[in-house]
């Protein structure tokens, strides 16, 4: 074999066996950020994989991939990876996250406890009683549901979907007048099915 054919071996192995020129996991990860910013999200997993590969104590990396994984509708996947995340870092909103993904499977009593578990990071956010209150009001706990629904419109009385809801539990448990006042707001906000349940349970 010639020098130079040798030479450009040498070189090529040091290329790709060196940690010098590898790319760092950092990288890695950003580079699945930029494609699921793309909406490249089995690219973004194979970038997220190599990723871990390299450093598999990174929380972010799992937490990105798990992001990739429910975007194209693998759920368990996202939450193998979002429970992955919470096991090497504690965080209230990864919580939240993996609570999203268990409404998919409809798994609400795992829903709940994700969010019972993620209250401190959005307690002042009206979408996270609105979802808490319409999983109890789906497990039954009708107190808990008007209770959780009644704190996303202080917050947000523009959640027109929650007047809806609330009324139609209200009306389920013989609180007539409270409900049909509900189905009226939200009729008031436009939502689609106020009008039908008012003609059927408001006159």
């Amino acid at each position: 074999m010639k020098l130079n054919q040798k030479l450009k071996l040498i070189c090529c192995f040091l290329l790709f066996t060196n940690p010098f020129f590898a790319q760092t996991a950092k990288e890695l990860n950003s580079n699945g950020i930029e494609k699921s910013k793309n909406n490249d999200y089995e690219g973004a997993i194979l970038e997220y994989n190599k990723a871990i590969e390299v450093d598999q104590t990174n929380a972010s990396i799992y937490f990105n991939r798990a992001i990739s994984k429910g975007k194209l509708k693998d759920y368990e996947g996202a939450i193998s990876d979002y429970t992955t995340s919470i096991s090497l870092k504690e965080d209230p909103n990864t919580y939240y996250a993996r609570a999203l993904m268990k409404v998919e499977l409809k798994d609400y009593e795992g829903v709940l406890e994700d969010l019972n578990k993620s209250f401190e990071a959005k307690k002042t956010n009206p979408n996270f009683y609105f979802l808490r209150g319409t999983c109890k009001n789906l497990l039954k706990d009708y107190k808990g549901a008007i209770e959780d629904l009644s704190t996303s419109l202080e917050i947000n009385p523009e959640l027109t979907k929650a007047y809806f809801i609330r009324g139609m539990i209200r009306i389920s448990q013989n609180n007539k007048e409270e409900g049909c006042a509900d189905l009226h707001k939200a009729k008031e906000q436009n939502y689609p099915k106020a009008d039908e349940m008012i003609l059927k349970f408001c006159n």
